[in-house]
């Protein structure tokens, strides 16, 4: 994508709202005012501009998000974030918690800037309403992420410009997910499809229905955990939305499974909606690999190694599927020299290596300010959706959930050069791909012959396929067995004398939410804290 802050003018008097009177700025940017900002084309342009930037923060999509403790991924022993990573996290967490909220809500009152005033806008009425689309799915996107994190949260849909206003109480998650669809239901009808829209990066169709079907399965899953009925209704919803994403033909699983990832290949065909980072200076390089990838010296294309797999999710794997086993919880460390140590010992910790920065090309490569891109959504999470949702709905497996599911272990098969790890971890371009029909063969009723079985299969398959990419913790707690699956590792026989990587033991149900931030609550006194906290 070009640079959006390329196109991002001076947004005159811009409240920076936070829900805390310390972030809110009220001194003006410029000489000009919203009243006399707002009147032509690139003006609208430059609002829409400013609410995607907003998905940078780290906060938001930057960095934050991937630090919450699962049964898959956890903080290294000596930087646990505030207590994030053992779960003795309070509300004075200014690590991790106090950033979700502050920067969640100074995005959405971005594009609640651009909510308010483009409609007023001077300009041809098409691209006024995709650009007030575009506003509505990211406000719909962090909101959608606030009421997972967080429940009942206070609700804008307008800028919000004055302190007085920013004293509310919090509304009630059912009637924020009411808000959320609406805004993805309109975001439906105006936005570009993947074909159309001339900059990647920009909310599409796809992304929209994406979405949508991700907040349906959320709210029928969790409908369902709390008793309040089956959530069959929700279920179809995402099905058929997920049904329509895959229909469309514009989005493909790529051929090999680190190719995802990889710099060489951003803006894939697996990318449904990504956060772009751009690195070079310019204020929108990406920190994505600083804290979880390859371990190792950072300008040699190492990471801090700040987050690590759990034993458990390595193990998770079957013993033929190497590429998204070891691509995704390696151990392997980077040396010195710029080579890699494939022969770790056993008690040295699995890492997550996605978003990993080895092997460096780029000879104007900064450690701080990289390039690679946050995937929100990508194609192989649609057939997730898809299948899950189809197994609520009709109590147990059919032939088109085996059939979404099989396509990712086919994937899987394709192996680049020897097929060694030693070739995988190199990262040799180009690729040179084999296709190795002995790895994970298609599954069928025979294996997964009913409902349980089926859930139990996708609940392992979205950590094997999605694991490091921040959904765990949101997918835990909507199944209601954060507890239990954080506490599995415990449970285990230590496999090799390895022992088992010990997560938190004293997390509890209070856990599926995380606390207000006490600066919130003492600067707005209209909010009241969540349970447990």
């Amino acid at each position: 994508m070009k640079s959006f802050k390329n196109y991002l003018l001076i947004l005159g008097t811009l409240i920076v709202f936070t829900g805390c009177e310390d972030y809110l700025e009220e001194e003006p940017m410029s000489q000009l005012s919203p009243e006399n900002y707002y009147r032509t084309a690139d003006q609208a342009e430059a609002a829409v501009v400013g609410a995607y930037n907003a998905l940078q923060r780290s906060g938001v999509f930057g960095s934050k998000q991937y630090f919450l403790t699962t049964d898959i991924v956890r903080t290294a022993s000596w930087n646990t974030q505030g207590g994030i990573g053992t779960y003795t996290f309070s509300a004075d967490n200014v690590q991790v918690i106090l950033p979700l909220w502050k920067d969640h809500f100074q995005g959405i009152n971005e594009a609640n800037a651009a909510i308010t005033h483009i409609p007023d806008v001077d300009m041809d009425v098409d691209r006024r309403n995709e650009l007030i689309a575009e506003a509505r799915f990211l406000r719909a996107l962090m909101y959608f992420n606030l009421v997972r994190y967080f429940g009942d949260v206070p609700y804008f849909d307008t800028e919000t410009n004055s302190l007085e206003n920013l004293k509310v109480s919090r509304d009630p998650a059912s009637m924020v997910y009411e808000k959320i669809i609406a805004d993805l239901e309109f975001a439906i009808e105006h936005l570009d499809t993947r074909a159309e829209i001339t900059q990647p990066g920009r909310a599409t169709v796809g992304a929209a229905k994406t979405a949508l079907a991700k907040v349906y399965l959320t709210r029928g899953s969790m409908t369902k955990r709390d008793g309040n009925g089956d959530g069959k209704a929700d279920f179809q919803k995402a099905a058929n939305l997920a049904g329509e994403v895959i229909a469309s033909g514009e989005y493909q699983l790529v051929d090999y499974f680190p190719d995802i990832f990889i710099n060489e290949n951003k803006n894939n065909s697996e990318i449904i909606f990504d956060v772009q980072f751009k690195g070079g200076g310019i204020d929108e390089g990406s920190w994505i690999g600083a804290h979880l990838g390859l371990q190792g010296p950072p300008n040699r294309g190492g990471s801090w190694g700040n987050l690590n797999a759990t034993t458990y999710f390595h193990t998770m794997y079957d013993s033929t599927d190497v590429v998204r086993q070891e691509w995704t919880t390696p151990h392997v460390r980077v040396l010195g020299n710029g080579s890699l140590d494939l022969d770790r010992p056993w008690w040295d910790v699995w890492k997550i290596g996605k978003f990993r920065r080895y092997p460096v090309r780029n000879s104007d490569y900064q450690f701080r300010d990289a390039d690679t891109n946050w995937p929100v959504f990508r194609y192989a999470e649609v057939l997730l959706i898809y299948a899950e949702a189809l197994n609520e709905v009709n109590n147990g497996p059919t032939d088109e959930v085996f059939d979404v599911l099989n396509q990712l272990r086919e994937r899987a098969r394709n192996v680049n050069g020897d097929g060694t790890r030693e070739y995988l971890h190199a990262d040799v371009l180009p690729r040179d791909l084999t296709y190795d029909p002995s790895i994970l063969p298609d599954i069928s009723a025979a294996d997964y012959p009913d409902y349980a079985s089926m859930r139990q299969y996708i609940m392992d398959e979205r950590a094997r396929e999605l694991g490091g990419e921040a959904k765990r913790w949101f997918d835990l707690v909507r199944w209601g067995n954060l507890v239990e699956r954080i506490q599995v590792p415990l449970d285990m026989s230590p496999p090799e004398g390895g022992g088992w990587d010990v997560t938190a033991t004293n997390v509890d149900e209070h856990h599926e939410l995380l606390p207000i931030p006490n600066t919130e609550l003492q600067s707005n006194p209209n909010l009241v804290q969540n349970p447990g906290y």
